[in-house]
């Protein structure tokens, strides 16, 4: 009885073509212009070398200059592309977009630029750094004079790496992921609206199916399972229809742990599903209003301050 009730309830659900359009077709449309738009995002964010001009003073910091000329991207690969410049002329090369910007090496190093970039950003983290490392050996020189030594200096200035990383060396990261991991987000909340529907279907004040449905001789509890189950199947099913188009035909690499990607899947489907049953049962006003403080729900949750 119970897998008569689950396989009629699939059959009604196959029914709702505006249910299965937002689970099955709007994730595979809205993929294909993620896919579109951000394909060739991460072949824009190698870093390049920055070209950047410096204006030696009298007494210009030694250090920095070592510091800067250092910065590798790689082992063959220099961060800054460095040139000594007047200040007159490293004036005209910002103008001129030549340089990201230049630094005046005074006391302190004094950085200008006249962008905002990724490029500038770096530029700034190094000096900040750089600052603060100063600061921090000028503090503690006035408190212990005799801790300055060539041990102290390089002890400050070393980063030490405590995260190892297990990925095949060949393997570059693909930030554009996070973009399609988002959108199987959105698709396991399209289950609030399957949730929403067997809840109103099943009430008898709700709908003339719930009317009907309420005078069987098949106990709720049951029925509500069975169509829990079949809205759980045909929300999953979607899923997997979605992440199947992203691997096989977008080619969109989830690395080697998929059976977690299914696993958490799953999870989410279920408190999609969740998630639009309860709003249905605990807010007391008719189908229209439930409707749209569910979408309000699920929409307010793409938003968050920074």
């Amino acid at each position: 009885m119970a897998f008569y009730l689950y396989r009629t309830r699939i059959k009604c659900l196959c029914r709702s073509y505006e249910t299965i359009f937002w689970s099955f077709g709007f994730p595979i449309l809205l993929s294909l212009f993620f896919y579109m738009g951000f394909n060739n995002l991460a072949s824009h964010e190698n870093i390049k070398t920055i070209p950047v001009a410096i204006v030696k003073e009298s007494n210009a910091d030694v250090e920095f200059i070592k510091t800067i000329i250092n910065a590798h991207i790689s082992n063959d690969k220099n961060l800054f592309m460095v040139e000594f410049q007047s200040l007159e002329n490293a004036k005209v090369m910002l103008r001129d977009n030549k340089i990201a910007g230049y630094i005046v090496l005074n006391n302190k190093p004094a950085l200008y630029f006249k962008n905002n970039g990724l490029e500038q950003s770096i530029l700034k983290l190094l000096t900040d750094n750089y600052l603060q490392m100063s600061s921090t050996a000028k503090h503690i020189s006035d408190l212990t004079p005799k801790a300055i030594n060539d041990n102290f200096y390089k002890s400050i200035t070393a980063y030490k790496d405590y995260i190892v990383d297990n990925r095949d060396e060949e393997r570059n990261p693909d930030y554009t992921l996070i973009y399609f991991y988002t959108l199987i987000a959105l698709a396991c909340m399209f289950g609030t609206n399957w949730g929403f529907r067997e809840m109103v279907d099943i009430q008898a004040d709700q709908s003339a199916v719930g009317t009907r449905i309420n005078i069987t001789p098949v106990h709720k509890m049951k029925l509500l399972l069975c169509n829990i189950l079949a809205a759980f199947t045909l929300h999953y099913l979607s899923i997997l229809f979605l992440l199947t188009f992203l691997n096989k035909v977008l080619q969109i690499d989830f690395g080697h742990r998929i059976g977690m990607i299914l696993l958490t899947g799953a999870f989410g489907s279920l408190c999609g599903i969740s998630l639009g049953a309860m709003v249905c049962v605990f807010v007391k006003a008719n189908v229209k209003v439930r409707g749209a403080i569910l979408n309000a729900i699920v929409l307010g949750g793409g938003f968050y301050p920074e």
